[in-house]
């Protein structure tokens, strides 16, 4: 007769499966689980980092349109056709076609009134951003001095700025829009 403490020959053997099923399925568990957090840490970081470059070319957008402009608003007689040598190589489009063929009757006005003026950009903010261009607005303020005048003048100015990124990474101002 059996006694009542024994088991059956090979019943440990299935309590040792159960173990090993049980410990073989915490383990997919734990490498699906690591996988998941690991795609997920990456895409975060990959937001970061698409973030930080869209912030980086704001940035050189908005740096961009500020040089150009104090460019633009900054008349120097000393210097003047090599100003607007500069100035004509840093625009393209509809404002190179609208500047470029008046800028002999430009430089004629300026040396014959004498004319000196400083322009500041003094703000200046992206409105639109894209890999290939941004709108950015600015305001400048410029101090016009003209020998026939006793006193400079000051002006302030609001601008949208339209910079266009080309693929090899050059930027160039093709509109400036005057804002009311």
């Amino acid at each position: 007769m059996p006694q009542p403490d024994q088991t059956p020959a090979g019943g440990g053997r299935t309590g040792l499966t159960v173990v090993a099923v049980i410990a073989a399925v915490c383990l997919v568990a734990a490498l699906v689980a690591t996988g998941l957090w690991v795609s997920e840490r990456n895409a975060a970081a990959s937001v970061r980092a698409d973030r930080a470059s869209a912030a980086e070319l704001d940035t050189s957008y908005r740096d961009f349109a500020t040089t150009v402009m104090t460019k633009l608003m900054t008349i120097r007689q000393e210097t003047l056709s090599e100003d607007v040598d500069e100035i004509v190589g840093l625009i393209e489009g509809d404002f190179s076609e609208q500047f470029a063929p008046r800028r002999d009757s430009y430089e004629e006005v300026v040396k014959t009134t004498n004319v000196v003026a400083d322009g500041v950009v003094t703000a200046a903010a992206v409105e639109h951003s894209y890999p290939d261009r941004a709108e950015v607005i600015m305001a400048i303020d410029q101090t016009i001095g003209n020998p026939k005048s006793d006193e400079d003048q000051d002006r302030q100015y609001r601008v949208r700025v339209t910079v266009n990124r080309h693929d090899d990474g050059q930027m160039k101002v093709s509109g400036v829009n005057f804002i009311p």
